[in-house]
């Protein structure tokens, strides 16, 4: 084994990283779910969306309880470095230990939702730990939309008590989270016949930036390449005529954009090197504070072709334009993000510019008035939007026996304060409140750091300590 540790959970974590499991590209680990469980002679049902609901026996003596759900995700954020080779619909996750944490090699972990998965596929293994009857569900698509959830047939789901697995703060316990809507920005590409015999192309390239998740880590006030390549544009439009030939960033609308790429034309005696080089003095004194180092480079290109100036203006203006970063805080809530927007992705097909953003909120008003922004400003800059993946809040409910029962065994087997909270980031417990009525839920996880990038990381020790605690929590629930 990589990881040097003998616990069950890990050796299951281990086989899970290796398995490719993007966002749509869950096939594989469905179908290592499902034959697992027919292996230890376990109900098991497989959808044709690749959910998987594993269910299991009570231990002995606790034959009476009352069922549990326990459920997690069982895709990942696919995020690498700039340069690195790596093919995440085949290739595994290369683990790398350093101490008391599990990363990988220049890509993300997957820890995000695989430990959670981990943690189930060992309690089905086990044969000596008491428990109340087990319903095991494994979701597929929750990192683009919660499509998974939202598909799955749940009526045959015995259990009114669901834990989730897909919290990242130990000891921190969720009772509500936002909900939230992919919105997609286009914008018709038109190409010049000619190429002006007095410009000069340049590819533009910005790095080293953290990255994060778009929903737990967008009030650290991170750089987002995205808009960072939209300012450095519009700065050159100021000055001279400038044409897009291409433009790339981002790996997933829900992680802010840890780099971007321009590739463009602009007048021959531009002095193009002295602005980027102003720029990055800019930047980095602007996000000094949020811990960046901002890199820009440049190199002499030959594009094949270039957008009209028409074209390379209104794509200028719609990365200008578009919102990033929080948009309201709560008022009945402390410290609670209330909504925000995050454009993670922007590529060009030839045929249109798009802008991926994933939109935030605890209340369905103010998501609703996030998207229709977006579409406003598409129709300014002649585009249109279309949405996905709209899932729902997961509503604080004040008379959950779980929130009573769950934080207090945490400060008593670890002599620390637990936390309940309300976060920012979605949790698939909104889907299961929507389907299930009166279904009573709580979410917690081990310490899991920088998810959604390339700096992801899990705690072992933590993960250890969170797995005695869910143990001790079936042995415990009434």
């Amino acid at each position: 084994m990589i990881i040097p540790n003998e616990n069950k959970v890990f050796e299951y974590f281990e086989e899970i990283i290796k398995i490719p499991r993007g966002s749509g590209n869950e096939k594989e680990i469905s179908d290592y779910i499902a034959n697992f469980a027919r292996e230890r002679n376990l109900e098991a049902v497989q959808d044709s969306e690749n959910n998987v609901i594993v269910k299991k026996n009570a231990f002995p003596e606790y034959e009476d309880k009352a069922p549990v759900i326990l459920q997690g995700h069982i895709d990942m954020v696919c995020v690498k470095k700039s340069g690195i080779d790596h093919d995440f619909l085949k290739d595994p996750i290369k683990a790398v230990v350093n101490g008391d944490f599990i990363s990988a090699d220049g890509t993300s972990l997957g820890a995000d939702d695989g430990i959670g998965v981990a943690y189930m596929l060992a309690l089905l293994d086990s044969e000596d730990i008491p428990h109340p009857p087990l319903e095991c569900v494994f979701t597929a698509d929750e990192e683009v939309g919660m499509g998974g959830a939202k598909s799955l047939d749940m009526s045959g789901l015995n259990g009114r008590r669901l834990i989730n697995i897909d919290s990242e703060n130990e000891g921190v316990f969720c009772v509500s989270c936002a909900g939230g809507v992919r919105v997609n920005l286009t914008i018709p590409l038109e190409w010049d016949a000619e190429k002006p015999s007095d410009f000069k192309g340049f590819d533009i390239k910005i790095t080293g930036l953290l990255g994060g998740h778009s929903g737990s880590d967008i009030h650290l006030q991170r750089a987002s390449a995205i808009k960072l390549m939209g300012r450095i544009l519009n700065r050159i439009s100021g000055e001279t005529e400038i044409r897009i030939a291409d433009i790339s960033g981002g790996s997933a609308d829900n992680a802010i954009a840890a780099f971007a790429q321009a590739e463009i034309f602009v007048n021959k005696d531009y002095h193009l090197e002295e602005t980027l080089n102003q720029l990055k003095k800019e930047f980095n004194r602007e996000y000094k504070s949020a811990g960046e180092s901002i890199y820009l480079s440049m190199e002499e290109a030959r594009p094949e072709r270039i957008l009209t100036t028409d074209a390379s203006e209104r794509i200028i203006k719609a990365l200008v334009l578009i919102p990033y970063g929080v948009n309201t805080v709560s008022l009945e809530m402390e410290n609670l993000v209330e909504s925000s927007c995050n454009p993670g992705v922007v590529s060009m097909d030839g045929k249109e510019f798009l802008i991926k953003c994933a939109v935030r909120s605890s209340t369905d008003i103010r998501k609703r008035v996030q998207a229709e922004n977006i579409k406003i400003l598409a129709s300014l800059v002649g585009g249109r939007t279309w949405e996905q993946g709209d899932y729902p809040s997961w509503e604080y409910n004040p008379d959950s026996r779980l929130m009573d029962f769950v934080p207090k065994l945490y400060e008593k087997m670890f002599g620390k304060n637990a936390k309940i909270e309300s976060i920012h980031a979605g949790l698939e417990c909104g889907v299961f409140a929507g389907k299930i009525p009166g279904i009573d839920m709580i979410s917690f996880g081990p310490g899991l750091f920088e998810v959604h990038s390339v700096n992801e990381r899990l705690s072992i020790s933590s993960a250890e300590r969170m797995w005695d605690f869910l143990k001790e929590i079936l042995k415990n629930i009434d």
